[in-house]
């Protein structure tokens, strides 16, 4: 290896690591039991049992200050956050305050710094696990501010960013390095949480505009989560010391893998943009796609979620929008017309027929008065008068095909009352009457 080609990993600083760490556990098994150890010991334990008898006067001060009504507005998680932290607040106050005590006086305060820190982590750990809720987010988060805090403590953070520092390699004018890296992606969580925060509460404030579509509420609380997911992307990368302008030597083989691999993922996306901006599509329609007959409970940009009137949730891709043919039965208007068949015999007083159909249909709930009811002669049949009625109803997303059942569960109780009886298949035999019919019965063989 040349002498000023960057090494990929440096032993200097692994060195370094390793000594100074077996010098601390040296120091550590040395000054454990020393009379030094044993008064900042003492101090730790006096400053937990102050802390202690203070928590129920301070936390009775805050309950009182949050009944004051200038503090109504404070909802009952951040009381019960404020009231959570008070014992761990006190005790990192009292120990910080030890400690720069103990400095004054010229004695070691290793072991009330190691308390204070610890009791540090605990606040923040407390205060940034009541703000995320999600488990796993909490927990990894907990468990990051705890390793940072014990290698604060022990002394050897500072060496080991050195040696995240040490390995990587050039990109450019810029170097790329696993403290980079780690860097990056911790900042880039962060800022995530915050930017889904900020989307949710945008939402949230969209949802509450009255003169806003569903689709043009759905479409600006999606450009904004996709501009701020570019914007924290971004920022992360630039905090951390990336230089964008050298992450461009990618930008051929990302895009080569968008048209490759990722084409069905950016077709359905584009396609749920294009939805959201036309409206053809929107929550709380109900359509037919193929075989799928529901209402669109949601509208991703990736899919769209169909429930059926059996209950079933359909996560069709929103590409199938675009390039299938779609029976919108609520785009314009949520009124629709339903049209079914009626047969009646041949024997049939067609006028009456037709106005009993009608009155039965009409006497359905949920058929519409305006647009009237109406009954058609369609034709005549092999062996019926073929009559069709037609009705309108107002809301499709609650089913069709059961308010036709009633409709037609209505007709056959008013055809039973009337009279009017329903054909049935039948065939005229003619024989010949002018000579006789002769019959002949052949035996088959056995």
């Amino acid at each position: 290896m040349a002498a000023n080609e960057p090494a990929l990993f440096s032993t200097d600083w692994t060195g370094s690591l390793i000594e100074q760490a077996q010098a601390m556990l040296i120091e550590a098994r040395d000054g454990v039991i020393t009379p030094e150890i044993g008064l900042q010991a003492a101090a730790i334990a006096i400053a937990f049992g102050i802390s202690w008898l203070l928590r129920a006067p301070v936390r009775t001060g805050f309950e009182r200050a949050f009944g004051w009504r200038f503090m109504s507005r404070v909802n009952t998680s951040a009381r019960d956050l404020v009231l959570s932290l008070v014992t761990p607040v006190l005790a990192f106050t009292l120990l910080s305050l030890t400690r720069v005590g103990f400095d004054e006086a010229g004695l070691g305060s290793f072991a009330i710094n190691l308390a204070a820190s610890l009791t540090g982590a605990w606040v923040l750990i407390r205060i940034l696990t009541a703000f995320i809720a999600e488990p796993f987010w909490s927990r990894t988060a907990a468990t990051l501010i705890w390793i940072v805090a014990a290698l604060n403590i022990v002394g050897l953070l500072g060496p080991l960013m050195a040696l995240l520092a040490s390995v990587g390699f050039d990109v450019g004018d810029s170097r790329i390095s696993l403290l980079t890296v780690v860097r990056a992606a911790i900042l880039l969580a962060v800022l995530y949480w915050l930017a889904s925060r900020l989307s949710k509460l945008l939402a949230a404030r969209v949802e509450q505009v009255p003169t806003l579509t569903p689709s043009a509420r759905l479409l600006i609380t999606k450009s904004v989560q996709i501009a701020l997911l570019v914007v924290v992307v971004a920022a992360a990368l630039s905090i951390a010391g990336v230089d964008l302008a050298a992450l461009t030597i990618f930008s051929g083989a990302v895009g080569l893998g968008i048209g490759f691999g990722l084409q069905k993922i950016f077709s359905n996306l584009i396609s749920g943009l294009i939805l959201l901006m036309d409206r053809s599509i929107k929550p709380g329609d109900v359509i037919t796609l193929e075989e799928t007959y529901g209402r669109v409970n949601a509208l991703g940009m990736r899919f769209a979620s169909v429930v059926t009137r059996d209950g079933l949730e359909h996560l069709i891709p929103n590409e199938e929008f675009i390039t299938t043919k779609v029976i919108n039965w609520s785009f314009s208007d949520e009124a629709v017309r339903i049209k079914k068949p009626v047969g009646v015999a041949y024997s049939t007083d067609v006028p009456h027929a037709m106005k009993v159909v009608v009155e039965a249909a009409s006497s359905v709930e949920r058929v519409l008065a305006k647009p009237e009811t109406r009954c058609l002669l369609r034709g005549f049949g092999d062996n019926s008068i073929d009559l069709e009625v037609r009705f309108w109803i107002a809301d499709p997303q609650q089913g069709v095909n059961n308010v036709s059942s009633e409709v037609l569960l209505a007709i056959w109780k008013a055809f039973q009352a009337e009279g009017i009886q329903f054909p049935f298949p039948q065939r005229d035999v003619h024989l010949d009457a002018h000579g006789p019919l002769r019959v002949q019965i052949e035996k088959g063989e056995a």
